[in-house]
């Protein structure tokens, strides 16, 4: 992992520390969180026919626990999640299990209706590979953004994220995606629980 990418890991859970113990009020708090992640090629036409064919091909699902740190109607919103992931090519399926950190900060409209943006860190823990001598194993370090739209009732949360790495990741032959390097993508749905403040 390069210094640039330990600084900046290092510098936001200093500052969400920071925001937790000096900025913590109530409605804050910690919380569950779990669902299904589908993995796209960024061909979004080609991957609504392959759910229909093949719903399970592509499909993962994670599982996590938070904390939102509300201030008014904007939240930040730091995350340690397990995620599963499958990625089917045309040579081969990718299996991979990782650690994500999403840093999000959260803007609520109309009482129930948010919007969340932020960077994603994220460590692998494994990469599997139904044919091996196809793929080149990818840095365990990496860094990319998510963005989404969810509706909160009282503690229970329902959300949809878009997620886009930025570390590129390898093939050994060049005939996968019409492309020899290719950056995941994925679409998160996720259920959330957050405990409520004891008054």
């Amino acid at each position: 992992m390069s210094s640039f990418l330990q600084k900046l890991i290092w510098g936001c859970l200093i500052l969400v520390s920071f925001s937790v113990s000096v900025y913590a009020q109530q409605g804050s708090g910690f919380g569950f969180k779990g669902g299904l992640n589908y993995t796209t090629s960024g061909k979004y036409f080609k991957d609504a026919g392959d759910i229909l064919a093949k719903p399970q091909s592509n499909m993962g699902y994670h599982l996590g626990i938070f904390y939102q740190l509300n201030s008014y109607d904007i939240a930040l919103r730091p995350e340690v999640v397990f995620t599963e992931t499958q990625f089917e090519t045309s040579l081969g399926q990718v299996t991979t299990q990782k650690v994500d950190l999403p840093v999000l900060v959260k803007m609520r409209f109309f009482q129930i209706i948010g919007f969340s943006f932020g960077p994603s860190f994220r460590y692998i823990l494994s990469e599997k590979f139904s044919n091996p001598d196809n793929f080149d194993p990818s840095d365990p370090w990496g860094l990319g953004f998510q963005l989404g739209l969810g509706v909160n009732l009282g503690p229970v949360g329902l959300d949809l994220r878009f997620e886009r790495e930025l570390n590129e990741r390898k093939f050994t032959l060049d005939n996968v995606l019409g492309k020899k390097d290719y950056k995941s993508q994925q679409l998160i749905l996720g259920l959330s629980f957050k405990i409520p403040n004891k008054k």
